[in-house]
Order: C-alpha cells, then sequence, then structure tokens
C-alpha cells in the first residue's frame, strides 16, 4: 500500500473509516499481525500510524526496511543491484 494514499489533498492523515476501507479492500486484516517495511524505513511510518488510528497495535516495522537488507545480505542473495550501482 503506497503511502501517499493514507493522505488526503491537504497531506493530512484520511479519516478513520477511510483508512479501515483502505485496509479491508487491501486483503489486511487489523485483528492480526503484521509487518511494514519500505526503502528505508520512514515511509512505512505512515502505514504504522494508520494501523494505530484504526485500532491496531501490532504492527511491527522493519526500520531497517530494504536498504539494511542489501547491505547485509550475503552476495548470492542480491538479486539485482540497482541501475546506479558499479560492480
Amino acid at each position: 500500500m503506497p503511502f501517499p494514499s493514507f493522505m488526503d489533498s491537504s497531506g493530512l492523515e484520511r479519516p478513520v473509516e477511510e483508512l479501515r476501507e483502505m485496509f479491508r479492500a487491501a486483503g489486511v486484516d487489523l485483528q492480526q499481525p503484521f509487518w511494514v517495511t519500505c526503502g528505508s524505513g520512514v515511509t512505512a511510518c505512515h502505514v504504522t500510524l494508520a494501523a494505530h488510528l484504526c485500532g491496531h497495535s501490532g504492527v511491527c516495522l522493519y526500520d531497517g526496511s530494504w536498504s539494511e537488507w542489501f547491505f547485509r545480505a550475503a552476495p548470492e542473495h542480491i538479486i539485482s543491484e540497482g541501475k546506479g550501482k558499479q560492480p
């Protein structure tokens, strides 16, 4: 779920009922624990906040996210290094 979808046109968090519907439409069960990630752990905070506003306190945020995973991964686990990476 892209983080901008949690905000309205003025940049504020959407109303709780809209957030609940967004989670439901995405197939997220707010009665179950779940984990959120992003590129660096910053934008995933919007998902965590939205779930918290909906009354879900069991969201885990992997704050290192994909950036940390990439730098810690063994070379054989790296699928792509991106266009800007030099060998």
